[in-house]
């Protein structure tokens, strides 16, 4: 099973570089991206997220699909006028109204907004680990620090560290 996933994550990398995503040419890159879009799919709904904030008003953004019913006639003309609209036309035009046209390409928009931006975070949050972590195993450790053995001892044991490699 371990070989499966790992033949459809190289064929969907490789369709990743053909696409034009080069930085995804290197399978290091590619499996910290992954593992950043995991723990980003693995959190809970009920979690505080920044961009619907910057969406704005949920109203503008959020798939709306349910219909209401209203009537200013009098009560007895409304149940009947009403009865006729649940029953009778609402069927028939059903689709047109919780499938229209504009919540769902708004809906498309956003999610591809959200796909792009999550890709693209993740490429660069990867590509800075990466970074960090080859700066830190390049940074020598020493036992004291610079600041508490002078600026003098500090100095003379980088430049040490540094002729050594």
């Amino acid at each position: 099973m371990a070989e499966l996933h790992g033949r459809v994550r190289e064929r969907l990398r490789g369709q990743l570089v053909e696409a034009g995503t080069d930085a995804f040419a290197d399978p290091t890159v590619f499996a910290d991206v992954e593992g950043v879009m995991r723990a980003a799919v693995s959190t809970p709904e009920h979690a505080r997220l920044i961009l619907p904030e910057l969406l704005g008003e949920p109203d503008t953004w959020r798939l709306t699909t349910k219909m209401a019913y209203r009537s200013h006639r009098a009560s007895s003309a409304a149940s009947v006028i009403l009865f006729v609209k649940r029953r009778v036309l609402m069927p028939l035009v059903r689709w047109l109204y919780e499938y229209s046209r504009d919540n769902f390409e708004r809906q498309r928009r956003t999610n591809h907004v959200l796909f792009a931006c999550v890709q693209e975070l993740a490429l660069e949050t990867a590509l800075l680990r990466r970074e960090v972590r080859r700066l830190s195993a390049s940074v020598p450790r020493s036992t004291s620090s610079p600041v508490s053995a002078g600026p003098a001892s500090g100095t003379d044991k980088l430049s040490d560290s540094a002729q050594s490699r």
